[in-house]
């Protein structure tokens, strides 16, 4: 963040202010003349910060723009000075290619060596030594263009690395040609975690999304890839000391080896850590399939095709099944250099312990109560495993939590008491991710664990941008704790929106720094690799500014407005998150004219939360390439007509109202177009119900704005009628929601002309 002094020394209107304090020192004795300088210097202050509003995302620790520019001609040059590892020549020259792609520029070469060090090239990088890929890596870097070079320069070459993607983002072009917009940037992240899971067994990914998923999320500065391998429905890498696990537990889908090796190379070019997930004891119906010996319940297993959670668990108090699962893990482990290794933990339903003599016997001749005790007996056997192959054990927040009725556990926070939370025993190096709700992660960080948030992060459940942008992995910057379909340990998260509005706070300093970072899901249930990328970006865009930029980085319309630019720059590096709709769109209706279409799906959203597994007849070999597939959640036409809805009410105009009734008499004459197309092509039957729907909208909307104009009210019969008509138009069609009807409601309540 810009100080005012530095805003007002680099802006244009510096000789205005100090005019004003000028002439405001030579009448000290007039009040009014004090007030008047006092509003007029905000106000200048005001328009100096819009002068430097950035394009940039995520929005840097500070930047100071200039009115210099640096012209991009075909003799650009590259020169790397100090220390670096070779991924910082090889992503220069990645820089480079990018470069020429953007601005169509012909460069005498794309490749940056040890040997380009002159010091008149256009673009000067300075690396004081090789960075590390791991937790706190320095990813800190200074950037300054002008009017006649550009240098970075930064602590380790994943410092610059990360310049060069802000570089990129300030290219702009005129009459003239390209240039980068002259500015002078520091910046660094605010979290150390900033990670992005993929769950390969559901469906998986093939190692074109994973990596153009890489380079998206280097492009927004993320910097961990959870990729979570083991499930219910599949093994997902080869295993050479097991054979049979991807031979019979893949369902055919599975990572080589040297395929993995590839992945956390491509990865470590770009500054990203690959953090491994098996997910134990419970989600192992895969390993089970593969290995029935190691079950707690003797059945025969075979691979889910369905989603949610299944009873199938190892049992956790045989030897011979740690022995097995030394020899996996530390297979496992020594695959991916990362220093943590992910053992999942959660959703154990403890069905199959329950079933078991043998285990019940076991528990009692233990001490062990609970399910979760029994769990955590298992994690530590576990824990000691990958110590020897020198990691940090990550799970979910099942592996810290003790199980207990809503009740005592409000009892326990109301009186501070954290410890009463969690199973007491649980080894203090093992880094919690909170996935249910913020108990988990307050009482992480009161008893002293590191912690992750991904509870507000679920981008699988199709969510507002908003929504996730709000949500801080510090609880008390958190205004979007509210419990939702995804936060399924919430007792007591109204008792904390309660502490946050009265400026409260649980956590000290000291405790807030437990909590690392934050990363996105997404769970592949309901996605393909042709519409994966649709789920991810934009949206996760605005989670890896909430993770890398300033706490105070939080107006949601600037945000909006960068995210749409940003979503354009993304497919620069292969996202398929535009292009796949039309794509998507021409196969349903058998033809290349899907204009009219597309003028419906951008106002209609997939059904949020889980409500698509409530129907229970996806499975994994279900048609993805519906109309729900192809729409996307908070579309920008969508969210640009609530936005115009809102101007009518705080501020109507002639011009407003006019924009208003041009989109409802365009949605008229536009289903008459889908009317026709749909016509013979039943997958457009859909679009045609979400069609009419718009249709009818408008018809009664533009009698509202007439019967306005001729300066009538509704009378109560219509004004029930419409609201009846909006509440039909939002229900469900094909697992996707037409919600514009919200925004009318509220307009129709509340405009006057």
């Amino acid at each position: 963040m810009c100080s005012v002094s530095k805003i007002i020394k680099n802006g244009i209107l510096i000789n205005i202010v100090h005019s004003i304090a000028k002439l405001s020192s030579t009448y000290q004795s007039n009040l009014r003349m004090k007030y008047t300088y006092l509003f007029i210097l905000v106000f200048m202050m005001s328009i100096a910060a819009k002068a430097q509003q950035t394009d940039i995302m995520p929005v840097p620790t500070s930047v100071v723009l200039n009115k210099t520019n640096f012209r991009l001609s075909p003799n650009f040059s590259i020169a790397i000075t100090g220390v670096a590892d070779e991924r910082l020549y090889k992503e220069a020259s990645r820089f480079f290619q990018r470069l020429s792609e953007r601005t169509g520029l012909f460069f005498t070469t794309w490749n940056v060596t040890k040997e380009n060090v002159n010091p008149l090239s256009s673009l000067q990088i300075h690396s004081n030594k090789k960075g590390v890929v791991q937790l706190n890596m320095e990813e800190s870097y200074e950037l300054v263009v002008d009017d006649s070079k550009i240098s970075i320069k930064a602590q380790t070459d994943i410092g610059a690395i990360r310049g060069l993607e802000t570089l990129l983002q300030l290219i702009a072009s005129d009459q003239k040609g390209f240039y980068f917009k002259g500015a002078t940037i520091q910046d660094s992240p605010r979290f150390a975690w900033r990670g992005l899971l993929i769950s390969q067994p559901y469906h998986f990914m093939p190692m074109e999304v994973i990596k153009r998923t890489l380079d998206a999320m280097a492009m927004v500065k993320m910097n961990v890839l959870h990729l979570y391998i083991s499930d219910d429905q599949g093994y997902t890498i080869e295993s050479k000391v097991f054979p049979k696990l991807h031979q019979q537990a893949s369902g055919g889908n599975y990572f080589t080896q040297v395929q993995i090796a590839e992945i956390i190379d491509y990865a470590d070019q770009r500054g990203i850590r690959i953090v491994p997930e098996i997910d134990l004891p419970g989600h192992s119906t895969a390993i089970l399939t593969a290995f029935p010996e190691l079950a707690s319940i003797q059945r025969d297993y075979k691979l889910q095709d369905h989603w949610g959670v299944f009873d199938p668990t190892i049992n956790p108090t045989k030897e011979k099944n740690y022995r097995f699962l030394d020899t996996l893990l530390t297979e496992v482990a020594s695959l991916f250099p990362d220093h943590y290794f992910h053992i999942g933990g959660d959703e154990n339903t403890g069905k199959d312990w329950a079933k078991s003599d043998s285990i019940q016997t076991f528990m009692k001749a233990n001490g062990l109560s609970s399910t979760v005790a029994l769990q955590n007996y298992f994690n530590k056997h576990i824990q000691l495993i990958l110590q020897r192959s020198g990691k940090t054990v990550v799970g979910w927040d099942e592996i810290l939590m003790k199980k207990m009725d809503d009740t005592t556990a409000k009892a326990h926070f109301e009186k501070g008491e954290f410890d009463q939370l969690i199973e007491q025993d649980v080894p203090k190096d093992i880094v919690v991710q909170s996935w249910r709700g913020m108990e988990a992660l307050l009482s992480s960080a009161k008893n002293g664990y590191k912690s992750i948030l991904s509870k507000g992060y679920y981008i699988d459940l199709v969510q507002p941008t908003a929504y996730h942008y709000l949500n801080d992995p510090i609880p008390f910057r958190n205004k979007v704790i509210t419990p939702d379909s995804e936060a399924n340990l919430n007792r007591f998260e109204s008792e904390i929106i309660k502490k946050i509005e009265k400026g409260e706070k649980i956590l000290t300093p000291k405790e807030e720094e437990l909590i690392i970072g934050g990363e996105a899901t997404m769970w592949t249930e309901h996605v393909s690799a042709e519409t994966i990328d649709s789920r991810i970006w934009p949206r996760t865009a605005a989670i890896a500014e909430r993770l890398w930029s300033p706490a105070t980085v939080r107006d949601v319309d600037d945000m909006y407005r960068r995210l749409d630019m940003i979503s354009i720059q993304l497919e620069w590096v292969g996202s398929t998150h535009l292009k796949n709709k039309e794509m998507m769109l021409r196969r349903i209706a058998g033809s290349e004219n899907i204009q009219a279409l597309e003028n419906v799906v951008d106002f209609i959203e997939p059904i949020k939360g889980y409500k698509r597994n409530d129907a229970d007849n996806f499975t994994k070999y279900s048609p993805y390439s519906l109309l729900v597939d192809i729409a996307v959640p908070d579309p920008s036409p969508l969210r640009a007509l609530n936005k115009l809805l809102d101007s009518l009410l705080t501020n109507p105009s002639a011009s407003l109202i006019q924009k208003l009734s041009s989109q409802l008499h365009f949605w008229q004459s536009n289903h008459l177009i889908v009317q026709k197309m749909a016509i013979n092509h039943p997958l457009l039957a859909t679009i045609l119900t979400h069609s009419a729907s718009l249709h009818t909208i408008s018809k009664y909307t533009l009698e509202f704005l007439d019967m306005k104009e001729h300066q009538q009210s509704p009378s109560h019969q219509w004004i029930k009628q419409y609201l009846h008509l909006m509440d039909e138009s939002m229900k469900p069609s094909g697992y996707c929601e037409l919600l514009i009807g919200e925004s009318l409601k509220k307009f129709v309540a509340n405009y006057k002309k």
